[in-house]
């Protein structure tokens, strides 16, 4: 293939087996983008199978020589011989591409459906990023799996922006096992710096897991209609959920068992914070197990079918502040069930302004309690400034002997009481209890 300037395509310089042609810089017709592009010699061999920004020329008089791709900006897909027709199969090249990037270069994804029949895997601290999932163009970029999982990031520094990833059968249709993105530290070698931002996850049984990950930042993502929404695992500590983050499930699926946000207990984690995050129509908007030192704020867990935040065995000192946590069914807005031994750490958790809510619902309900508090490791927790509603068992209750301080909440339940509890508390006339001897009404 040639043209009126007559320049050559990338493969037919490379098949001209011509010495004569070989400069320093070669400008030549990219056969799959069109465009013009340069190709630096380089002095030393470069990776033998590429086929997009390396390639190996051999001559007729048996001379080799080594070109690079000179990139100046970002990379795009059209480069790369997929289709985005979202039925060929297109994840081998575009894991071609990026097996050739450099770490720091960016991969551009094109407004089209881009179908993995195998997960991407990443190995360098590469960005791959689209035109924006919240943008006004009808056709965002989308990766579809074909009922396997999305991509695999294996190292640190990975920045995924501005596309979508959906399976093709979704989980609410056809139970399945696969994960959309999973970030895939280990003991020896954690992993640190990711950033995923202004993604939307769809079908999967968990939209994405996270394992032994460090100081990442997870924004504006959106998962919908899969079973665990963020399932963290290993040693992950210091992250941030933010950015108006979304964790749904639409309201006429029902997925028993499904989790907003999940703290696996295999491994210790700490210092989470979750700020500017809704989580809709799971049975568990949190639940959590050996995680301390969590944070969150200013969130919205909605329509919840069973617990808002449960916060289980081994977790100490969590501050839940200025959040809204409803539920359309019976059962807990939070609760606190640590049974584990007492730390020397432990300085209690703090539930502070917060605004709890049961939904009217046809349920027989004798049960359903806002903020419940058990456990033999549940010390010295704070309960104050909290606004309560609807609840039909008690608003607020805390076992016998856990040193919990109720105070200023604004406990509205058409129950009596409305309290059970000891240590100090204050009720809505001001009236202050300290320290029953047992677990009896305060009043």
């Amino acid at each position: 293939m040639t043209n009126n300037l007559h320049v050559l395509t990338i493969n037919e310089f490379i098949d001209s087996q011509d010495p004569n042609l070989d400069k320093e810089i070669v400008t030549l017709i990219d056969q799959y983008s069109g465009e013009l592009v340069n190709f630096r010699k380089q002095a030393k061999p470069v990776p033998a199978n590429g086929r997009y920004l390396y390639r190996t020329k051999i001559n007729n008089d048996e001379s080799i020589v080594y070109y690079k791709r000179i990139v100046t900006q970002d990379i795009s897909i059209k480069i790369a011989e997929v289709y985005g027709d979202g039925n060929t199969d297109d994840s081998p090249e575009i894991q071609q591409l990026i097996d050739e990037m450099e770490t720091g270069q960016v991969l551009r994804l094109d407004n089209k459906r881009y179908m993995l029949r195998s997960p991407l895997q990443i190995n360098k601290a590469i960005k791959i990023k689209g035109s924006s999932v919240k943008s006004n163009i009808s056709f965002p970029p989308f990766l579809i799996t074909n009922n396997n999982d999305g991509i695999i990031l294996n190292t640190s520094g990975v920045v995924l922006e501005g596309f979508g990833i959906y399976n093709i059968i979704w989980h609410t249709t056809s139970p399945n096992t696969f994960t959309g993105i999973k970030v895939n530290g280990i003991v020896e070698n954690h992993i640190n710096d990711i950033i995923l931002r202004d993604l939307t996850i769809r079908g999967y049984h968990t939209a994405l897991e996270v394992n032994h990950m460090c100081s990442s930042q997870i924004q504006t993502l959106k998962t919908e209609n899969c079973k665990v929404g963020i399932h963290v695992k290993g040693l992950s500590a210091h992250n941030e959920i933010s950015g108006n983050t979304s964790i749904m499930i639409n309201h006429h699926y029902d997925i028993p068992g499904s989790r907003g946000i999940w703290f696996e207990g295999s491994f210790p984690k700490e210092g989470w914070r979750i700020t500017h995050t809704n989580i809709c129509n799971v049975y568990e908007g949190i639940y959590a197990e050996k995680a301390s030192q969590i944070n969150v704020n200013h969130s919205i867990i909605d329509f919840c079918r069973h617990t808002g935040i449960m916060i289980a065995e081994g977790c100490n000192n969590w501050n839940i502040n200025s959040n809204y946590i409803a539920l359309s069914q019976p059962g807990y807005g939070i609760f606190l069930a640590n049974n584990a031994q007492l730390s020397a750490l432990t300085r209690g958790n703090k539930i502070v302004d917060n605004d709890l809510f049961i939904y009217e619902h046809a349920e027989n309900d004798t049960t359903s309690i806002g903020i419940n508090i058990i456990g033999e490791g549940s010390f010295y927790d704070e309960v104050r400034g909290n606004s309560l509603r609807n609840f039909k068992a008690y608003d607020i209750k805390a076992d016998t002997g856990l040193k919990t301080t109720i105070i200023h909440n604004k406990c509205l339940s058409e129950i009596t009481p409305n309290i059970m509890g000891n240590f100090v508390t204050n009720d809505n006339l001001g009236t202050v209890c300290y320290q029953k001897a047992a677990n009896q009404p305060l009043s």
